[in-house]
């Protein structure tokens, strides 16, 4: 072999070795990318698997807490003061239809129906808030008066006030007649926007799609924070869970200084009829027979907040008492709520916990039994003067 012959070998051995180094470098580089996105993957697998599960739970969850308010309100009697979930202090014979007409069914404790927050006993990281759709405005039942003093209480001027109720009015109606300030299909198809749908609302923020409804902000937060409207099928007031923008909205001419004493007396012996409202209100009430209701009515607007994640979920549930047959409740409606990591305006102090049903079951066979004595785990009592 001659040196030139030697010196070509030498050189294709090194040319080879040269590229055998980087493809080599590069095997490795390629297999460590491969690693680093199979563990990426198998991470975000991960990752989505437990956010799947936790909101699993919680939809699970969420679905039990419903089905345990209405095993309650199936099991225990509703008055003037809310669910009866204590010991029953009225003794009523079921057979004596006159005995059950005039019973009260007051028991030692009661849940209240006005928006407060009760930890639940059979789910500790929840809290639920219970309100009666007779201490919201009505959106179907529509009081132009009310809704105008509403809007009012959000700086709404009287002119778009009197545009709003009308254009409202005409969406839920039948015909195709505008009123003054109104609207009908040929106004919102004008505007590019979709028809009055001439029917009842679904829900309360159906209202956006009436005409001018949409730039109420300040109502709509205000709202999505504590419920102010409904569009259950039910009417009258009560004004032992109607909030102060209820109240004042409802009821002609009452003041500040009204409101802050309704609230008082009622959370220190709710209201049992009109003489004892009109007393602590200072106000004239209307004469209508049913505009004044002190009962809960058979919808419920129900939120329950999940603490450690802040999510709020919002439902409209309805509870036919007459029609257990066939459908004894229904969800008109449900939505959840964007979280919002702020606390609770009124923190659920320890003893106010909503009973689990084996609670309610124990106090109820206890309850039945001649001289029976409270069983383990039953609600300490809630003492509460009623007397006139």
């Amino acid at each position: 072999m001659t040196l030139r012959q030697r010196n070509s070998q030498i050189v294709r051995r090194s040319r080879e070795q040269g590229f055998i180094l980087p493809l080599t470098l590069w095997v490795i580089a390629a297999i460590g990318l491969a690693v680093v996105a199979v563990n990426t993957w198998v991470s975000q697998a991960v990752e989505n698997a437990r956010v799947l599960k936790e909101q699993a739970d919680r939809e699970l969850a969420i679905a039990n807490i419903r089905n345990e308010l209405v095993f309650a309100i199936g099991a225990r009697p509703v008055t003037y003061r809310g669910l009866e979930v204590g010991r029953q202090l009225d003794k009523v014979d079921r057979n004596d239809a006159t005995a059950m007409m005039a019973a009260e069914y007051r028991s030692d404790r009661f849940i209240k129906f006005d928006g407060r927050p009760y930890l639940l006993e059979s789910e500790p990281d929840y809290v639920l808030r219970i309100y009666d759709s007779r201490g919201l405005l009505n959106l179907n039942a529509i009081a132009a008066p009310n809704v105008r003093r509403m809007l009012g209480l959000f700086n709404v001027s009287e002119a778009d006030r009197n545009q709003l109720v009308d254009a409202l009015e005409d969406y839920v109606d039948r015909d195709d007649l505008t009123r003054v300030s109104g609207a009908e299909d040929r106004d919102y198809t004008r505007l590019g926007l979709s028809p009055a749908a001439n029917a009842w609302l679904v829900t309360p923020y159906e209202a956006q799609y009436v005409m001018g409804w949409d730039r109420l902000s300040e109502l709509w937060k205000r709202d999505l924070q504590t419920p102010l409207m409904t569009t259950c099928m039910g009417t009258g007031l009560n004004p032992n869970t109607a909030g102060r923008e209820v109240l004042i909205s409802s009821i002609n001419g009452l003041m500040e200084e009204n409101v802050a004493t309704i609230l008082e007396r009622r959370e220190k012996r709710p209201f049992r009829n009109a003489r004892e409202f009109a007393a602590a209100s200072q106000s004239l009430v209307r004469e209508e027979p049913f505009f004044f209701t002190f009962a809960p009515g058979q919808c419920l607007i129900v939120e329950i907040t999940h603490q450690p994640s802040h999510t709020r979920t919002r439902f409209s549930l309805t509870i036919e008492s007459f029609n257990v047959k066939t459908k004894p409740w229904q969800v008109d409606y449900a939505f959840r709520i964007p979280s919002e990591p702020t606390p609770l305006d009124r923190e659920p102090a320890p003893e106010e916990v909503f009973p689990a049903p084996v609670t309610l079951d124990a106090i109820q066979h206890a309850d039945t039994e001649i001289g029976g004595t409270r069983p383990p785990g039953a609600l300490d009592p809630q003492p509460l003067d009623d007397s006139p």
